[in-house]
């Protein structure tokens, strides 16, 4: 039967794992195989608000002299896919999917995507039946997958404020889309992956698995965090300390808005960094072979305030010790504010600038902005960490580089 609409209650969303172009299946050591009969490796996203997919190709007019029209309009380059999507944060299991790591903060998290050991990925958005949850629904034949291949993310943000809840927003850039009905041949359908060189669809197989409502157990099933579950704190480092792989324990004095205080009035976070791609191509290749991080990427920290008090001083003070920060935000259990569900941390931050607001009938506040470049895999003093709870994920071979697949 045909539907008359698709709503969020049908949809779900999942990844697959690093490379994209390697095999979608483990066996019983956790390592990847082509055999169908293994368990899946593709794992679904959590807490997903909404998601948003769209391709676009580019054409050049072949034109002469002796005629108007264009004879001919040609593809010279790759089709641009994208994907973007956003989800509620509950705990860093949606991070190990997408290819954080480590979640320890020993790293930056960004060490698995900046050597590659997981960076690209596919992507499948999951349709059922009209009417029927995503979750706890069987594989059937009126099932509809968009599948996105050889995805390479470009861009993370996460925010929290008052009254509103903890999210994350996240976008990727891909070279493929395919779309699929029913349940495939066995062993599902064929990964939506392309050899870059010659944009060839892999003929390796995924299969997508029973939608669920949660990671797991215990803090991986927690629906959400909300903002009174969230503290944040800033630590100023001195001069001689910002290059050490200790945590800063001064309290922040930086002139103008008083945030260091136990009492600072924080209205909202944000953290955000982009990933541009620059296409990397040859002579002889349909496809871009491979898409290489734009450097220097910088980790932005934007923080709003209500204004109490001022810490004294002058903006000449500023430049002349020009001081480095530790922003950490912490996100608590629920039932128990003593354990930190996920924690984010921007080591050796600097303060761009303060913005100050005061109006008839509303609070005088103040907008901070803070950033960070990314150092690189095995930075250790600088950058953006997350910490957190990512069990009940170890299905997830990150660090399984065995690359499989093969062109058709």
């Amino acid at each position: 039967m045909s539907r008359n609409r698709v709503i969020y209650q049908s949809e779900a969303l999942y990844a697959g794992p690093s490379p994209a172009t390697g095999f979608q299946f483990l066996d019983g050591a956790s390592s990847k195989i082509a055999n169908a009969s293994g368990t899946t490796a593709v794992n679904q996203l959590q807490r997903v608000q909404n998601i948003n997919y769209s391709f676009n190709i580019n054409r050049q007019d072949v034109n002469q002299f002796g005629e108007l029209a264009a004879i001919d309009r040609v593809i010279l380059d790759s089709p641009t896919v994208s994907l973007d999507f956003s989800y509620l944060l509950a705990n860093f299991g949606n991070e190990k999917v997408l290819g954080f790591s480590p979640l320890d903060g020993t790293l930056s998290c960004m060490s698995g995507i900046l050597n590659k050991i997981s960076d690209s990925r596919n992507y499948y958005v999951k349709t059922v039946s009209e009417g029927q949850d995503a979750i706890g629904e069987a594989r059937n034949a009126n099932d509809e997958v968009i599948a996105v291949g050889n995805g390479f993310l470009t861009s993370y943000s996460t925010d929290g404020s008052i009254g509103g809840l903890p999210s994350v927003s996240c976008n990727v850039e891909a070279l493929n889309m395919a779309f699929e009905a029913g349940t495939g041949a066995f062993g599902g359908f064929e990964t939506p992956a392309v050899d870059p060189e010659n944009g060839s669809r892999l003929t390796s197989k995924y299969r997508l698995p029973e939608a669920t409502g949660d990671h797991g157990t215990g803090t991986m099933n927690i629906s959400v965090l909300r903002p009174g579950d969230i503290t944040m704190t800033f630590r100023q480092r001195s001069a001689e300390d910002e290059g050490s792989e200790t945590d800063a324990t001064d309290p922040y004095t930086s002139i103008g808005a008083s945030i260091g205080a136990t009492d600072a009035k924080l209205q909202s976070y944000s953290f955000s960094f982009d990933l541009s791609r620059e296409p990397i191509q040859k002579l002889g290749s349909r496809y871009a072979f491979s898409r290489e991080i734009s450097f220097p990427v910088s980790v932005s920290c934007s923080v709003d305030a209500l204004v109490s008090d001022i810490t004294t001083g002058t903006l000449s003070s500023v430049v002349n010790t020009d001081a480095a920060y530790d922003i950490t935000v912490e996100l608590k259990e629920p039932s128990d504010t003593s354990q930190v569900i996920s924690m984010y941390k921007l080591k050796n931050a600097k303060l761009d600038g303060q913005s100050f607001s005061t109006s008839i009938g509303d609070n005088k506040s103040v907008s901070l902005e803070f950033s960070a470049q990314i150092g690189g895999p095995g930075q250790s003093t600088l950058g953006f960490f997350m910490s957190g709870d990512s069990v009940g994920l170890g299905q997830i071979s990150t660090y399984d580089t065995n690359e499989g697949g093969s062109a058709d």
